[in-house]
């Protein structure tokens, strides 16, 4: 399928329902690479502490065997070296695991419910005081096995090499199919315009494949997703990371959850 031929670019579209999945991996594998390329892009809010658990370990893993403990460990470090927190926020996956000791630990909680997206999504916060910064948790499980790529874009230069794309995964509930976007990336140098175009053409291909609503999570790209016809369903930290604009100012981006009806 070609209509970047303007930008010297192909697009081609392929998804589950007429490839097999596994010839879907590698290309998702390389744009997961091309957004990781990007990622150096944007800061962290300095008021900002961030934190990803090891879960590699899985049942033994600190976090998932006892959250509340992980936390208050966390907090102990931070404050012995002088650096107060006054709200700590947590994302994760592991909701199922974690959320129960969370709640009798006097957090709330708060379930993210993305049909196509992880199972066991939830957000917790604890407000300890006014002062000192916040401490960020990101419990998540990039693996998830629900995450398997059922939709590929893939947009290439005239020497074949990949510019930018989008994949994610397709799940039916109760007879509806919905979609959740797991990379969408660009590579640097392209043309102004064409990542509304290829959001455009991911779009149409969703329609195509009978997607009646599409989700995503997301760092740094809110603004760019909400003139995409995305609306914020779960602002989960403002502010939470920045990029040096062309006027060398800083702008800020939220951490927050999207979702794009298209029935």
């Amino acid at each position: 399928m070609t209509g970047f031929a303007d930008a010297g670019l192909t697009l081609t579209i392929r998804t589950s329902d007429h490839v097999d999945r596994a010839e879907l991996a590698a290309g998702a594998a390389a744009l997961f690479d091309l957004f990781l390329a990007r990622e150096p892009e944007f800061g962290f809010n300095p008021d900002i502490v961030v934190d990803y658990p090891d879960l590699t370990a899985d049942a033994a893993s600190p976090f998932l065997a006892d959250a509340p403990g992980y936390v208050a460990e966390r907090l102990a470090a931070l404050e012995a070296r002088g650096d107060p927190v006054g709200r700590v926020v947590i994302l994760t996956t592991y909701g199922d695991a974690v959320g129960a000791a969370l709640a009798t630990a006097g957090w709330s909680g708060e379930r993210i419910d993305m049909p196509a997206g992880p199972d066991g999504t939830w957000t917790y916060r604890l407000d300890r005081s006014e002062a000192g910064r916040t401490l960020y948790i990101e419990a998540v499980d990039e693996a998830d096995p629900k995450i398997r790529p059922d939709f590929l874009l893939e947009l290439r230069d005239g020497q074949g090499r990949l510019r930018g794309g989008a994949w994610g995964s397709i799940h039916e509930r109760e007879g509806r199919r919905f979609a959740y976007i797991a990379t969408m990336a660009l590579g640097v140098g392209l043309p102004p315009g064409v990542g509304m175009r290829l959001g455009q053409a991911l779009e149409a291909a969703l329609r195509d494949a009978g997607v009646v609503a599409v989700h995503l999570g997301t760092q740094t790209a809110g603004p760019f997703y909400e003139r995409l016809g995305f609306q914020v369903i779960h602002r989960v930290l403002p502010d939470l990371r920045f990029r040096i604009g062309d006027d060398g100012a800083r702008l800020r981006t939220d951490l927050v959850m999207m979702e794009r009806r298209l029935t």
